[in-house]
């Protein structure tokens, strides 16, 4: 079954609408898809809405990043509104992207890079921006030849206007997804850069606090890669899911679908709680 449960939109650092994204999904006969922008809800319903329109299966998403020495993001699906809801805590995420934000550029201006917060802000429509649309203005405003050298020259962890990013605990982010009955995945396991055992011991420690499945079907893994990795989901008992991780211009090696067993997309789907997610308390 063609599926994709990790894409991004313009609401984070894709660079396609969720109208576009869900329009490319119907195209490539996507089954069942999930839009999982960064740090943020906000173009759920429409994605759901459309979706439906044109017969695809949507489950809610969003990817929340975490504390870790190495790229550690954590999946969620299916959450609901609460009274305490996790768009409130999202939003927080938010505003402190937004201050690490803040600093980048002073540090860009302090180096003849001339980019306000206005103009960040200006010009791209989504709520939950970041580096990737700092190095679009970069290279736009004549300062780097590519989003690649971008990186490398300034924003990256190398660079001279680097910041670090304050980030959930691990076990916060869980916890938070949990919270709102959703089902914490971990996004492209390899991005951990840990050797076989160590990826076991770290799952199985996320596992304990309540990790439900794990990214398995991942766009760019080979067959080998997800074989290991539905090794480890089957000793660990866990979901095995899988997505394109695209994200439009930033990402131009990536499209849209990823080919995965319909048994492991079946208890996927099973799993997810069976309320309506887009009910009157939502965004």
């Amino acid at each position: 079954m063609v599926v994709d449960f990790h894409c991004h939109s313009d609401h984070s650092d894709g660079t396609d609408p969720v109208t576009i994204v869900v329009e490319k999904a119907h195209e490539k006969a996507i089954s069942v898809l999930s839009i999982t922008d960064h740090d943020t809800l906000s173009g759920q319903k429409a994605a759901a809405e459309l979706s439906s329109k044109m017969g695809i299966a949507y489950v809610k998403g969003v990817e929340i990043g975490c504390d870790f020495h190495e790229t550690l993001d954590i999946l969620g699906y299916g959450m609901i509104s609460t009274e305490d809801s996790i768009e409130k805590h999202l939003e927080q995420i938010r505003l402190k992207r937004n201050l690490r934000n803040t600093r980048i550029l002073y540090k860009l201006r302090s180096l003849g890079i001339d980019i306000t917060d206005e103009e960040l802000e200006s010009s791209f429509p989504g709520e939950s921006l970041g580096r990737p649309h700092i190095a679009s203005l970069i290279v736009k405003k004549g300062y780097a030849d590519s989003i690649e050298q971008a990186f490398s020259r300034f924003i990256g962890r190398e660079g001279r206007a680097y910041v670090e990013k304050e980030k959930l605990s691990i076990k916060a982010a869980i916890e938070l997804i949990l919270s709102a009955e959703g089902i914490p995945v971990l996004a492209h396991p390899l991005s951990m850069t840990l050797d076989r055992d160590q990826t076991i011991e770290m799952v199985r420690t996320m596992k304990s606090y309540g990790l439900k499945g794990i990214e398995v079907f991942y766009k760019t893994y080979d067959m080998e890669t997800r074989n290991d990795l539905l090794e480890i989901s089957k000793e660990l008992d866990l979901l095995a899911t899988g997505g394109s991780d695209y994200h439009g211009e930033h990402k131009k090696n990536l499209e849209l679908g990823v080919e995965i067993p319909d048994n492991f997309v079946c208890s996927f789907l099973e799993s997810l709680p069976t309320h309506d997610s887009f009910d009157d308390q939502d965004l």
